[in-house]
């Protein structure tokens, strides 16, 4: 399935879940957006950080998966909540 087994999509759906439930409500576009984010990095990132650290997939490969999930999902939340205008005045505030 996609390249991965049934139990890394279990852990990577389960992450997505519980960091779904456990977060601030927000827009169905931005929890859609999340969503595809952790399955993306999780589907796309995790057999290359498993040969990086050269660690054993039957071991690491479905927590690897959930932690990349989660990681992903919790940098794009950070970023969508990112006030461009501030960073613009910090900015402009460093270079005075």
């Amino acid at each position: 399935m996609l390249g991965h087994d049934l139990k890394f999509w279990i852990a990577v759906v389960g992450a997505i879940i519980v960091k779904l439930l456990l977060s601030k409500t927000q827009s169905v576009l931005k929890a859609l957006a999340t969503v595809v984010a952790a399955l993306f990095f999780a589907w796309i990132f995790t057999d290359p950080m498993l040969h990086f650290m050269e660690w054993e997939p039957e071991t690491y490969k479905a927590p690897l998966a959930a932690l990349l999930a989660l990681t992903s999902e919790g940098l794009l939340r950070s970023l969508m909540t990112i006030n461009l205008d501030k960073i613009v005045e910090y900015v402009r505030t460093l270079r005075s």
